[in-house]
């Protein structure tokens, strides 16, 4: 028997019998809004709070990696003795104004002064755990699973509350990057004839479309028995209702799973709050949803290089979650400059150059975020600087209040106790409202801009560029260019990931001298006129970049061209077998949400863009394109 087993084993009546004396007995942490409308904690004897933590407050790393230099302070500073550096570790945070322990923190911890919370990780570690709700017998492991990390717990009076999880792959891929056909439906379709989860997601299906038939004219690809229903098959089929059906089944896996989770946590801990699963950053709608519906707190993790709330981000979570008060689980600015010989290469959030730039960003961020009415809480990530040569996967940043030699970080620990102690303050003070609406979507701004002496139409294909063509994928997905005298053809796998594209960079005549590399002018053109044979059935986008465009959330856009990095989309485009000409409307341009600058003007900056691109979403398998003419049109 493993030590998990033996733990589970001689865990199972201790955990019970609690469960069956003191429900509804148990000293109740609870959260409310005062008259005022700003939300707080309030602990068993009154006291109302707002959680101010740190992440991993640990005397060793988990997993250290032998050969590494990692923080160890017990044997080497405290003579060996867990209970004095538990003793400073504690003074420590208390005297910089910290009142919680965060994630992932020693459980022996959680009988002192301060307020804990624990990530219970109801559901384990599969890839597919936001399924598991589906399969029978998910109550019984979910219990299991609690009894297992209690077991490194064994104080609980002063935790205030629980997570059920941590940075879940909602997206069914993995926990962040929305990729439309590769859901938690498509993840489901694709497990064993026999899964509980993939019976419940036909038994989904079935009700709404009686016969294959059906399903395959709504889905508008052929299906003739329920067993050829693949997540392959799911993968192909692009259009508003599947996307819809997508969305439904998702919010179907999410309630299961929110429901059950958080009814068998409050028998286990009665009177201890449940603060959700510290998504990863965003999350789809429909959970958010089923989260706020079942969970007292909805906490989500939030790095960005500007120290600012997000206030969009706040909307979405405060609207959809139904008005529950909300908490930043991670954020943290990483220094150049740090004592551990941090090199920063592996890990999220921005890397700023000095201790001094990290003070100032905490203070900044978190009297912004905590400024808001229905935010109660804020956790930095983390407590002391991970290894410099990597830990367990490689992360290496300066993300500590103290370095791996327990020194602190004056610097920072003084700007951290001169918020956190002001912090209610002006959280009761502010004069900030909760938002009662989500944000409108701006509208794309074009402005074909001024040109007269242009042609009135070139071709990509026909005219020298600044570069040739740019072909990208996943990594699963393979695409091939073969150029004719008369077209080109484009041969691909989009493989069962995001895909695969081709980059059209603009004409060499019309470079961009000011901007950044490949930047070109096309002031003057306001259409896309796309000659071209695509399979029946393929269905693709077309992107048009601005020249500084990046990744979302990138710590910096390259402005050098005058545009701000955003990124554009036409959707939707369908071949049907046969040659035919695409006309395209550049004012009809949409904003990509899945790359490039979110924070920009919402303007084609056509005096700096990147080019023209055809994208492959994944599943469709092995197909081609021909294109024979792709024209900018006056």
């Amino acid at each position: 028997m493993s030590m998990i087993d033996k733990k589970v084993s001689g865990l199972c009546c201790i955990l019970l019998l609690p469960v069956l004396v003191c429900a509804g007995t148990a000293p109740q942490f609870t959260v409310k809004a005062d008259a005022a409308g700003k939300f707080w904690f309030v602990a068993p004897d009154g006291k109302q709070f707002l959680s101010i933590g740190l992440n991993n407050i640990n005397p060793i790393p988990r997993w250290p990696r032998e050969g590494t230099d990692y923080y160890n302070p017990v044997p080497t500073q405290f003579g060996g003795d867990f209970n004095a550096w538990k003793t400073h570790v504690l003074a420590l945070l208390q005297e910089n104004g910290f009142n919680t322990l965060g994630a992932w923190s020693d459980g022996r911890l959680h009988d002192g002064p301060m307020y804990g919370t624990i990530c219970l990780y109801v559901a384990a570690h599969a890839q597919d755990r936001c399924l598991d709700a589906l399969r029978p017998g998910f109550e019984d492991r979910v219990m299991q699973n609690i009894q297992i990390i209690l077991a490194d717990s064994p104080y609980t009076d002063n935790v205030f509350g629980i997570f059920l999880d941590n940075e879940m792959p909602w997206y069914g891929h993995a926990p962040w990057g929305d990729i439309p056909n590769s859901t938690l439906l498509e993840a489901a379709l694709a497990l064993a004839q026999d899964d509980g989860a993939r019976l419940a997601a036909i038994e989904f299906i079935k009700k709404r479309y009686a016969l294959p038939d059906q399903l395959a004219k709504a889905w508008g690809k052929p299906l003739s028995d329920w067993s050829d229903l693949t997540g392959d098959y799911a993968r192909s089929c692009i259009n508003d209702t599947v996307r819809k059906d997508r969305a439904d089944f998702i919010g179907l896996a999410a309630e299961s799973f929110y429901a059950t989770s958080a009814r068998v946590v409050r028998q286990v801990l009665p009177g201890k709050l449940i603060l959700g699963t510290r998504f990863a950053e965003n999350a789809p709608q429909p959970v958010i949803e089923a989260c706020g519906r079942h969970c007292d707190v909805i906490s989500f993790n939030h790095y960005t290089r500007t120290p600012a709330a997000d206030t969009d981000l706040l909307a979405r979570y405060w609207i959809w979650g139904g008005h529950k008060p909300l908490m930043v689980t991670e954020y943290s600015w990483r220094g150049k400059e740090n004592s551990s010989g941090n090199p920063n290469s592996g890990g999220a959030g921005a890397v700023v150059n000095t201790q001094t730039e990290r003070a100032a960003n905490y203070s900044r961020y978190v009297e912004d975020l905590l400024s808001y009415p229905m935010v109660i809480g804020a956790h930095w990530f983390e407590f002391c600087d991970q290894s410099p040569q990597g830990r367990f996967d490689g992360e290496n940043s300066n993300y500590g209040i103290v370095d791996i030699h327990n020194r602190p970080y004056v610097e920072l620990l003084a700007a951290m106790k001169q918020t956190n102690s002001q912090i209610a303050d002006l959280h009761a003070k502010s004069e900030k409202k909760a938002p009662d609406a989500l944000p409108k979507p701006r509208p794309v701004v074009f402005d074909p801009g001024q040109y007269p002496g242009r042609p009135a139409s070139i071709d990509l294909l026909n005219v020298p560029t600044v570069r040739g063509q740019e072909v990208y994928q996943a990594s699963d997905a393979n695409l091939a260019l073969k150029k004719a005298n008369d077209s080109l053809s484009i041969d691909f796998d989009s493989g069962k990931q995001w895909g695969c594209g081709v980059i059209f960079f603009g004409p060499a005549s019309f470079k961009n001298p000011a901007g950044p590399q490949n930047s070109t002018d096309l002031s003057g053109y306001s259409q896309i006129e796309l000659d071209a044979q695509v399979d029946s059935g393929v269905v693709f986008d077309l992107f048009m970049d601005e020249a500084g465009v990046d990744a979302p959330n990138s710590p910096a856009y390259d402005r050098s061209g005058g545009d701000d990095g955003e990124a554009f989309v036409l959707r939707g485009l369908q071949g049907d077998g046969t040659r035919r000409l695409y006309r395209l409307e550049l004012k009809d341009l949409q904003l990509r949400t899945d790359y490039g600058n979110q924070k920009g003007l919402r303007k084609v900056d056509v005096n700096s863009m990147r080019g023209v691109s055809l994208f492959f979403g994944g599943g469709q398998g092995q197909k081609q394109a021909k294109v024979y003419a792709l024209k900018l049109v006056r």
